[in-house]
């Protein structure tokens, strides 16, 4: 199985420009922790206290579960050009953290949570196609995300 997953991965990293675009690595930028957390505290501040608390939990979570897998499984990030790869690749805690938010997101409104379910497939797909995590790193990362924000939700 993992053999199949690995040989997957590389089909597809195959598959990927090896100088990544700028729009994959402005969504990494754009919805990585260092946004993510300014914005639970505003909604927490301005809109919803307990989705704004629910929202930071999440993060947390999220983000604390992935970091301990990453030094686990120290699997190393696909090679790109223009950058040696650094840090660990599995699994991916940008999709982690902004999947967590989908179950917070539904339990506000169908509405914002469709929004936040599309916003985590742009953010995997913008990280594999900036070369920082294969495929089932971002799969992980989702379903990893997806199990700390129905945690908390």
């Amino acid at each position: 199985m993992i053999r199949a997953i690995r040989r997957l991965d590389e089909w597809a990293m195959e598959r990927v420009p090896d100088r990544p675009r700028p729009w994959s690595e402005l969504v990494g930028i754009a919805l990585s922790g260092w946004t993510l957390f300014p914005l639970s505290l505003l909604v927490f501040l301005l809109v919803d206290r307990r989705i704004g608390l629910k929202m930071l939990e999440a993060l947390v979570v999220s983000m604390a579960s992935s970091e301990v897998l990453k030094l686990i499984v120290a699997r190393e990030r696909p090679e790109r050009s223009g950058r040696r790869p650094w840090g660990y690749s599995f699994p991916s805690t940008h999709t982690a953290r902004v999947a967590s938010l989908i179950p917070v997101a539904f339990d506000a409104s169908a509405w914002a949570g469709a929004v936040v379910a599309g916003l985590t497939v742009l953010v995997g797909v913008a990280r594999v196609a900036s070369r920082a995590h294969y495929p089932s790193d971002v799969l992980a990362g989702f379903l990893l995300g997806l199990l700390a924000g129905c945690l908390v939700a």
